[in-house]
């Protein structure tokens, strides 16, 4: 893994911390490079309301999913789900 070294000012500092603490994450470093992996990694096709903006929004989707009603999944309701992402991946 590479490593990236950032000379800041103590101000700007001290706010990264704020923020990373509020955003949820342990660090400074794993929310900077929370913000990069969002910035330069591809789009994996979530709709929005999936995708994840950090640690706190990750923990929030998992407990609203635990909390959702349970369905089962039928023979065809896996069919249909395999249909569609072959269907948006060209059928790789």
């Amino acid at each position: 893994m590479a490593k990236l070294t950032l000379d800041l000012p103590d101000e700007l500092r001290d706010r990264l911390d704020a923020r990373a603490a509020a955003e949820g994450y342990d660090s400074v470093d794993a929310y900077v490079a929370g913000l990069i992996r969002d910035d330069v990694c591809d789009d994996l096709g979530a709709p929005e309301q999936l995708r994840v903006r950090s640690e706190a929004d990750l923990a929030a989707k998992i407990q609203e999913g635990l909390d959702s009603p349970v369905s089962v999944m039928t023979d065809q309701d896996w069919a249909d789900m395999r249909r569609r992402l072959l269907d948006r991946h060209g059928g790789r």
